[in-house]
């Protein structure tokens, strides 16, 4: 199943320019180890109050990692699809502020719907090949999604321009939308979606994450550790995986995957995690 997986047409697969290289390199150093704090995050809710507790948190992390690598191995187009998803909820709460549930979903949406669709329909032609890469060549289902989206997309920026009209402290955030829309317009996609995963995302995130870890006391002695730990873990599991995969013609492909996919199987624990748990709690 996994050879069927990576032989994919020598026609779709990509050639990286410098800048596109830079952008992978940035997403693997710097975006993907942004969810680091998750070992710490078990601690503030309570699930390393003993090794056993602990290890019981690091196992079942991996598990479900792990079940969405295997998922998306023998059904790719219904997780690329899920995983698009759950990136315009997790990207777009993390960039909402506070606010009634209704203000708050629209600009989730909004924020989220930019990285996701706005990319997307910006890039068509270099996004359906970086698509062919992760599902095996069958992007039509993964498009009708985008399309559909944009649509819902389009209604949902209007709500939230009517909002920002209406409610001062949301202009910064508005501005800040329209100022990375015209931002994805100039670079190419790679690019782009780097840009917004480690200089607002992972930003965004980390500095909520180590706020909220700090008011709970929580010393730089542990957090720092713990976060290395969970960075170089991700980091040599992607080793694994490249070493695992069979030759190519090309390391083009396997790259995208491992980066994608590693990044949709470690999104999943971690936004269970942080949006599910930790948010709700503090």
């Amino acid at each position: 199943m996994v050879n069927n997986f990576l032989s994919l047409d020598t026609s779709l697969l990509l050639s990286f320019d410098l800048v596109s290289f830079l952008a992978l390199a940035a997403i693997v150093l710097i975006g993907l180890p942004h969810g680091a704090f998750d070992g710490a995050v078990g601690l503030a809710l309570g699930y390393g109050k003993n090794f056993k507790s602990m290890a019981a948190f690091i196992l079942i992390y991996i598990g479900i990692a792990a079940s969405v690598v295997v998922f998306w191995i023998n059904f790719p187009n219904a997780a690329f699809l899920l995983f698009l998803a759950i990136s315009i909820w997790h990207f777009g709460i993390g960039d909402s502020q506070q606010g009634e549930r209704l203000q708050r979903s629209v600009q989730a949406l909004a924020h989220g719907g930019l990285v996701v669709i706005g990319i997307s329909i910006l890039h068509t032609s270099e996004v359906d090949l970086i698509f062919a890469q992760l599902v095996n060549g069958e992007t039509d289902l993964l498009w009708r999604f985008i399309n559909a989206g944009a649509v819902a997309f389009t209604l949902i920026l209007a709500a939230y321009l009517f909002l920002a009209w209406r409610k001062p402290k949301l202009r910064s955030r508005f501005v800040e939308l329209i100022g990375l829309a015209v931002v994805y317009y100039i670079l190419p996609p790679l690019a782009a979606f780097a840009l917004y995963f480690c200089a607002v995302h992972s930003a965004r995130h980390l500095r909520y994450t180590w706020g909220r870890l700090r008011l709970l006391s929580y010393s730089p002695r542990l957090l720092i550790p713990l976060a290395l730990f969970f960075t170089f873990a991700s980091w040599g599991a992607a080793i694994v995986m490249f070493w695992l995969m069979p030759t190519t013609e090309t390391i083009r492909g396997p790259i995208l995957q491992i980066i994608f996919i590693g990044l949709a199987a470690l999104t999943v624990p971690h936004m269970l995690l942080v949006d599910g748990l930790f948010r709700r709690a503090n």
